[in-house]
């Protein structure tokens, strides 16, 4: 397993130094070539020419894999992206607040700074052990340097994220605390007319974040208070807005809450290949490996070596017009089911579908109908591991805010819901989502609580969970969002409390609630 990471690693290293020689054949790319692309207009703050793009798709006019404080491209230093509650992306004008335009830098350089404070609380417990609800404070600092310079891209970025809170357990976990260290810090190269195919292509070595088609397998953490990044190369060609194909040699970055993060003894790898060119019908097709590296003598984790294909058939919502989305992810290969258990043969699956309607009237509103499976471990003794893995992929913009109740994850779940969504005014959205959860397995795990049945006695009804949430942006600087939660406990925890179940939590209604405000600058 070693002498396969190294030898990757190796290829790795060969083919930046391919793409370096290639670049250095080609000669540099006129300054004008970096604007946006061919038949996209310049966003601008106006309700019409607001540009709003989902999850899964690039904000325009910024690097598609690092959006929310990329590389902005020559001509286009004066747009902001900002997200929604949802992840989509409103792009707004700069003020003289932001850093770039108040130090008049360069249009070479970019600096800015980006810092989230947040207040959450809890009412009552749902882990197994946990006593009672929580409250925290959540800081998380984002300072940030670019160049971009014809066609060469170079992008540092660091992180602050730390917490103060009811009980110190937050200060341990690394999904809340990630002290001054380093998030991004990358090199790259990029044509607009690669190899004279008027294609553009782009290849980016070192620490990165990314944003992978849905995001449900490889994302960049919008609610989360530290972020997922990997170290390694990643290569695209093609235009995102018609077809883009994307590669990618990554070792995922391990966090480490006070000491500098550390490369992670995994190996992440594949292909992704996205359509936008019929607009009743954008595709995804990937297939991703996965393989972590056992260390001799040392504790081993979840031993994952896993083949993962994938397809994706959406439609953008519009007003009066319908929109859908359906994904299908499968994972085959050999895991163990938990950390330091045995390795076993593994065969899960994950399955997206929803239909949405956008009204043509004021306050735009969106309705959508949803489903989401995630498989889970039929037989806990068994010898097989049906548990789906959601890898690096956020759940945030889907499934419940990732702070101190994330209580419910991609694994091991059967849940319906519904959603709207409204736009009260030109800067702010609200949404409200009603969603029913049952384990997919009942004699499997609730993933993120603990809790577990092995008998199955318990049943599978995990409960009914409300969401609604709201975003005001004062300006491309500022922003303001509220959210609240209350999670009305099914029989499931009832049940567990009926027959005794060490750890089991109370069956008292949950409510979470928190309010953030972010700075931009």
């Amino acid at each position: 397993m070693i002498g396969m990471i190294g030898l990757l690693r190796g290829l790795v290293s060969a083919v930046w130094l391919f793409v370096a020689a290639t670049h250095l054949n080609l000669g540099t790319a006129q300054a004008s070539q970096d604007s946006a692309p061919a038949g996209t207009e310049p966003p601008s703050a106006s309700r019409e020419d607001q540009t709003r793009e989902r999850p899964d798709e690039p904000a325009r006019d910024i690097t598609h894999f690092h959006r929310d404080r990329a590389i902005y491209k020559e001509g286009t230093r004066e747009k902001q992206p900002v997200n929604w509650p949802d992840a989509s992306v409103l792009i707004l004008d700069k003020t003289e607040l932001h850093l770039d335009k108040a130090l008049k830098n360069p249009d070479w350089l970019h600096l800015g700074l980006h810092q989230r404070t947040r207040y959450e609380t809890l009412s009552e417990p749902f882990q197994k052990g946990q006593a009672s609800g929580e409250h925290i404070v959540a800081l998380q600092t984002l300072p940030s340097l670019g160049i971009h310079h014809k066609s060469f891209r170079f992008f540092a970025e660091m992180i602050d994220a730390r917490v103060y809170g009811s009980s110190d357990r937050f200060v341990r976990t690394d999904s809340f605390v990630d002290q001054t260290d380093i998030l991004q810090l990358y090199g790259g190269l990029g044509e607009h007319n690669f190899l004279g195919t008027g294609l553009h292509a782009e290849a980016t070595f070192g620490r990165q974040t990314l944003d992978i088609g849905s995001r449900r397998l490889i994302g960049r953490n919008q609610f989360r208070n530290t972020i997922n990044a990997f170290d390694g190369l990643h290569v695209s060609l093609g235009d995102d807005k018609v077809w883009q194909l994307r590669t990618f040699v990554l070792a995922p970055v391990q966090r480490l809450t006070v000491k500098p993060d550390a490369e992670a003894r995994t190996l992440l790898w594949g292909a992704f290949l996205g359509q936008r060119g019929l607009k009743w019908a954008h595709t995804d097709l990937y297939l991703y490996f996965l393989e972590d590296e056992i260390k001799p003598g040392a504790v081993p984790g979840l031993q994952r070596s896993l083949l993962m294909p994938g397809f994706r058939l959406f439609k953008e919502a519009a007003p009066g017009e319908f929109d859908y989305e359906g994904e299908s992810i499968w994972q085959m290969g050999r895991a163990a089911l938990v950390q330091g258990g045995p390795q076993m043969d593994k065969f899960a699956h994950f399955q997206h579908i929803q239909i949405g309607y956008t009204f043509n009237a004021p306050w735009k509103p969106q309705l959508l109908i949803r489903y989401d499976y995630a498989s889970g471990n039929r037989d806990p003794n068994g010898k097989t591991d049906g548990r789906f893995d959601t890898l690096y992929g956020p759940v945030n913009f889907e499934l419940n805010p990732t702070g101190i109740f994330e209580v419910f994850a991609r694994s091991n779940i059967s849940s319906p819901a519904w959603r709207l969504a409204v736009e009260p005014t030109e800067l702010s959205r609200v949404t409200f989502q009603h969603r029913l959860f049952w384990l997919a397995q009942s004699r499997d795990q609730w993933i993120n609580t603990g809790l577990q049945d092995q008998t199955g006695r318990a049943g599978n009804f995990l409960g009914h969970f409300f969401e609604a949430r709201g975003r005001w942006l004062l300006s491309s600087n500022f922003s303001l969002e509220p959210g609240w939660c209350y999670l009305a406990k099914g029989s499931f925890i009832s049940n567990l409390l009926a027959a005794g179940a060490p750890g089991t939590p109370n069956d008292r209604n949950a409510t979470y609630s928190y309010i953030q405000a972010v700075m931009n600058f």
